[in-house]
């Protein structure tokens, strides 16, 4: 008979000062003034203005930081496994090939304003928001502009929908607009102050993030309004989803990666599992989330018992395998996805 499991999680701290209707970690700090993140493969990548470098973060991990840097890391993009970041210090768009960055997209600076600001991908294009020019761009792979939209004030954000439409946050016109196919307009806030990027989950719901003086916000648009998720951010620049569509936030006055929980997330680990040790594996669920999660992972690792609808399952680790990087536990509810590294 096997022991009982191990308790050996770890909650993550709570941001220090900021107001959240929905349990909220802090996943990274001592970052160089976050900025702008993707989030790809499990991996968090966040663009750091100070050090030009880009972080990678893994919950219950350091962040592993890139051994190159651009001047002033902003916006980040994958296409495929290729990532593209937007480089505001020199108003161009670098990609990473064998761990370089290579000027793709060089841009035309205009005096007195900021350049280059967050980059989004459609597809097997890059969305640049020409910032100072008041553009977005699509651009392909070899760094050809493809297709323009003009008009606004200082687009930073880009984020696609499903229907072909992109959204676009117009940072100093106060504003959040969703831009069709056909390349029409509808504004779905205004009068917002400084809205620095905008991002839409799986199933729909736009958020915005708002890096006032005076607190900055996290909000979800209803109906031409923003509803707070959180509050009291400093300056509050990333935004972005896991794979749970979990909120993604990058405070960059405070140097933190937080994440915000709008379904349920796995806790990382205090320690790893001694050998032949089963470990129970506790998740947080937001308020109202009620549905059944499920555990899976590869070879080398048993479930032994099933979360479903409480807030915890188990699992046992081979003990000739996971070791190093460790084996990823999944946990999923619908499409909703979380992945945990373990490691014996």
């Amino acid at each position: 008979m096997l022991p009982a499991c191990l308790r050996a999680s770890a909650v993550p701290a709570t941001p220090t000062g900021v107001r959240s209707s929905v349990p909220a970690w802090v996943l990274a700090s001592g970052l160089d003034q976050p900025d702008d993140l993707a989030f790809h493969d499990g991996v968090v990548y966040v663009g750091q203005l100070g050090s030009g470098r880009v972080a990678g973060v893994v919950p219950g991990s350091p962040p592993v930081q890139s051994t190159w840097t651009v001047p002033v890391a902003e916006g980040i993009g994958f296409i495929g496994s290729t990532m593209f970041v937007a480089s505001q210090g020199d108003d161009s768009v670098k990609v990473i090939v064998s761990d370089q960055p290579r000027t793709l997209l060089q841009l035309q600076p205009v005096a007195g304003k900021d350049n280059v600001d967050g980059i989004g991908v459609q597809g097997d294009q890059l969305l640049v928001p020409d910032s100072p020019n008041g553009t977005l761009l699509w651009v392909d792979g070899s760094g050809r502009i493809t297709r323009s939209v003009g008009g606004f004030n200082r687009p930073t954000g880009a984020w696609p929908l499903p229907d072909g439409s992109v959204l676009v946050a117009d940072e100093y016109g106060n504003a959040a607009f969703r831009v069709a196919p056909d390349g029409s307009r509808t504004a779905l806030v205004q009068n917002l102050p400084i809205v620095d990027d905008v991002a839409a989950d799986p199933q729909g719901h736009v958020f915005v993030v708002t890096p006032v003086v005076s607190g900055g916000r996290l909000a979800e648009l209803v109906d031409g309004r923003a509803v707070d998720l959180a509050g009291g951010l400093l300056e509050p620049q990333g935004l972005g989803f896991d794979g749970a569509a979990n909120v993604l936030v990058a405070e960059s006055a405070a140097g933190r990666l937080d994440l915000f929980i709008r379904s349920f997330k796995l806790v990382p680990l205090a320690q790893p599992p001694a050998a032949g040790q089963p470990v129970c594996l506790d998740l947080v669920r937001a308020p109202g989330f009620t549905g059944s999660v499920e555990l899976n992972g590869p070879n080398g690792v048993e479930v032994i018992r099933q979360p479903g609808t409480t807030d915890q399952g188990e699992v046992l680790l081979h003990p000739d395998l996971c070791q190093q990087r460790g084996c990823p536990v999944t946990a999923s509810s619908g499409d909703r996805t979380d992945t945990l590294w373990i490691t014996r």
